[in-house]
């Protein structure tokens, strides 16, 4: 049962990939005729015309539109969120998505350079804006401390995504140990250097390996190794993803040991930013403050949410050499990227950080934070804020001086993600209108699947605003679905494994049963696992990566897998109120036990292979 219905499932997949866009037009046509609104009746006629750049631009203006309640703005806002991010296919939309994205980048350089200008001014001739900037730089002092390396070595680590060097579909941990070199800039290498002697792991890799398993703990050998190792170079590469239909977001791909490095100062930095309320793990609290400016709006001193464009892309060097304390600006000066590769063509930042430096967003929340609090103080306030990267939070009576602040600093307000009047805030995907929840669910891929399809649906029904919208479409979609693959689970999971429904129509299903041994209700689900990156295992030294990889604790069936690539498997599944269990159908003498808490609302499992004696589960 279990081949033919993968081989089933395969051919549908295909089938969806060639008709994606159709479903999408039909889904949208639907959507739109079962809402019967002003709105959705010219974007429905721009559908049918088949005017897509009037579609999309017509999208963008409801989007950025005020409305008068919060039925409106729910409404209108989640019909932009169907058009704005889908990825349409090439060339129908008359966008130039990386263009715009590059020419954001370049400007934001430019941007920066005029600010180094300026305060390079300010070092020379006293700053009018002298004693507002003690105060930010008084904070982050207080913030940070001392700079304690050992600290940051500690907390040292390869990250999972690409870098210099090692990029592609194979990017794990293995790949990036065991690789022919490590690229590095030229400032870091001593800080690499010293970081990874620490790490007794890291000495024995880069050792000759002895037949008694035995190595040379000798930090002059360990040098002349590492020196061989290396591959400096004076980059990162400038890369671009998806964001909207209209514009891509401009990342950069670090240095293998730059990254490295990067990651210990994210885990110091995020450390001491907690100390002083701003956790950099829960956007919570900014969305709690968020909701509570927008139901109480029009008192005097409500909550105010501001957003930046491009703000990690505005953080100039002269900024960072201004505010941070001389030591912490001399090291992160040291392990940053100093000059960005396009397209063949190496040249200078004048920027600080950008996406994809390790420390980029610990740095924008500390410097963001420390203007709040100076411009606060500066004007005799109590210093109230959250801050989240660029998601700011600050009392109204502050928000005048602060955006004077932010503009003096080099930092651009986004207008259309900025308020400060009015009924409704954002911050941290958190939309409220007079406290009312009106996020919308944001449609990024294609429906070219069914798990696309799965996660869809699941989604636009676990809210009832949600639900009440898309009802007919849903409806629409479901039908795209045959019978033979309707997977449905009556309990919240992974939304892209199978449908949830009410228990009336988990009944129905003929994939649902009882199992009176486990005295539970069981139903089939689609299972991705990673693809095992089999090639690394041939590698000199695998054993090594092997054993660090389990410190680290990587799954042991598959240490080291691909990155994109996943196999897709059925299993049956049972609830018994706090453990979900795996049947294995190629080995029934083995469970699977997937601990999930509280598991309606916990989608992250850890799987724990357990053994089964006949009579009963050990």
């Amino acid at each position: 049962m279990r081949s033919g219905k993968l081989g089933e499932l395969s051919k549908f997949n295909k089938r969806m990939q060639r008709v994606s866009w159709g479903n999408y037009q039909e889904f949208a046509a639907t959507l739109f005729r079962s809402i019967a609104t002003p709105e959705s009746k010219r974007l429905l006629e721009l559908l049918n015309e088949q005017k897509w750049d009037d579609y999309l631009e017509y999208a963008d203006c409801l989007a950025s539109a005020e409305y008068a309640t919060p039925a409106e703005h729910r409404l209108n806002n989640q019909i932009a969120s169907l058009i704005r991010k889908y990825p349409f296919p090439p060339g129908l939309v008359n966008t130039d998505p990386r263009g715009k994205a590059l020419r954001t980048f370049l400007s934001s350089e430019h941007k920066c350079k005029r600010v180094n200008r300026r305060f390079l001014c300010y070092r020379k001739v006293r700053s009018p804006h002298e004693s507002i900037l003690q105060r930010a730089r008084s904070w982050i002092s207080y913030v940070l401390g001392d700079l304690n390396l050992t600290e940051i070595w500690e907390n040292c680590n390869f990250g999972a995504g690409a870098s210099v060097g090692v990029h592609g579909n194979a990017t794990n941990l293995a790949r990036k140990l065991l690789a022919e070199d490590w690229t590095v800039t030229p400032g870091a290498v001593v800080y690499a250097a010293a970081a990874m002697k620490t790490d007794h792991h890291l000495f024995e890799l880069l050792m000759e390996p002895r037949s008694d398993g035995r190595f040379c703990l000798d930090p002059e050998a360990f040098n002349v190794a590492f020196g061989k190792k290396l591959r400096v170079v004076d980059y990162n590469k400038i890369a671009f993803v998806p964001k909207t239909a209209m514009v891509d977001r401009t990342i950069a791909i670090e240095p293998l040991l730059n990254g490295y490095l990067q990651k210990g100062i994210d885990v110091a930095i995020r450390k001491r930013l907690k100390r002083v309320g701003l956790d950099l793990q829960d956007q919570r609290p900014n969305q709690r403050l968020a909701r509570e400016g927008s139901a109480h709006w029009q008192d005097d001193d409500a909550w105010a949410t501001i957003d930046l464009s491009s703000a990690s892309d505005s953080i100039s060097i002269e900024l960072c050499r201004d505010l941070l304390p001389p030591d912490w600006f001399d090291f992160l000066n040291c392990v940053r990227s100093p000059c960005f590769e396009l397209d063949g063509v190496v040249t200078k930042y004048h920027k600080f950080v950008s996406m994809g430096n390790g420390f980029c967003f610990p740095l924008e929340t500390l410097v963001f934070a420390s203007l709040c609090h100076a411009a606060a103080l500066e004007n005799h306030l109590k210093p109230e804020f959250l801050v989240y990267g660029d998601d700011i939070l600050v009392r109204r009576s502050v928000f005048g001086p602060l955006i004077v602040l932010l503009k003096i600093c080099g930092f651009k307000v986004n207008p259309k993600k900025t308020f400060s009047q009015g009924p409704f805030r954002e911050s941290c995907g958190a939309d409220w209108f007079e406290g009312e929840d009106v996020r919308p669910v944001i449609l990024d891929y294609a429906f070219d699947s069914l798990e696309s399809v799965f996660k869809f649906c699941n989604i636009c029904r676990s809210k009832d605003s949600w639900q009440a919208i898309f009802n007919e479409a849903l409806e629409f979609l479901e039908s795209l679905i045959p019978p033979t693959l309707k997977f449905v689970r009556p309990y919240k999971g992974n939304a892209d494994s199978c449908l949830e429904v009410p228990w009336d129509a988990f009944f129905s299903s003929p994939f649902s049963r009882w199992r009176k041994s486990l005295q539970c209700w069981e139903w089939v689900e689609l299972v991705h696992e990673p693809v095992p990156d089999v090639a690394v295992r041939g590698f000199t030294r695998y054993e090594l990566a092997l054993t660090m990889g389990a410190l680290q604790g990587v799954f042991s069936r598959s240490p080291f897998s691909e990155r994109f690539n996943t196999r897709t498997k059925l299993r049956r599944v049972s609830y018994d109120g706090g453990w979900s269990i795996v049947l294995p159908e190629n080995n029934p003498d083995e469970r699977i036990y997937l601990t999930v808490g509280e598991y309606p609302e916990t989608r992250v499992r850890r799987r724990i292979a357990l053994p089964c004696r006949s009579g009963g589960l050990k």
